[in-house]
């Protein structure tokens, strides 16, 4: 129960503030379901593929090769949330929820 507890711990600890807590502070308040859907779908998309070439990988490759897999979209994973997103510390919801809008004439100008 103690490994089950900490296996669930690290896999709550990092993929489920990537696809819950931070949709809410990350996509404007019109568009926060939307948000949550599509980080929650695309999490779900990754699971079920991970799942599902894990078997083909151990047959193919052995153990090393499919825990290596796993490990290099492990790491994809994170340069992507730490290089591509952006940062929402010390930000409040209301800065977060300021996007930018296009007007006719080419001008972009900030709504709340």
């Amino acid at each position: 129960m103690i490994v089950y507890g900490i296996s669930y711990f690290f896999t709550e600890f990092g993929p489920n503030a990537t696809t819950f807590v931070y949709p809410a502070e990350l996509f404007p308040v019109a568009g926060r379901t939307t948000g949550h859907g599509i980080a929650s779908a695309t999490g779900k998309l990754g699971g079920f593929i991970g799942v599902f070439l894990f078997p083909i990988l151990l047959s193919a490759g052995g153990l090393l090769a499919a825990e290596s897999m796993a490990a290099a979209v492990s790491v994809l994973g994170i340069l992507v949330t730490v290089f591509m997103l952006p940062e929402t510390k010390n930000k409040s919801l209301e800065e977060l929820s300021i996007e930018e809008v296009g007007t006719p004439d080419g001008a972009v100008t900030r709504a709340a």
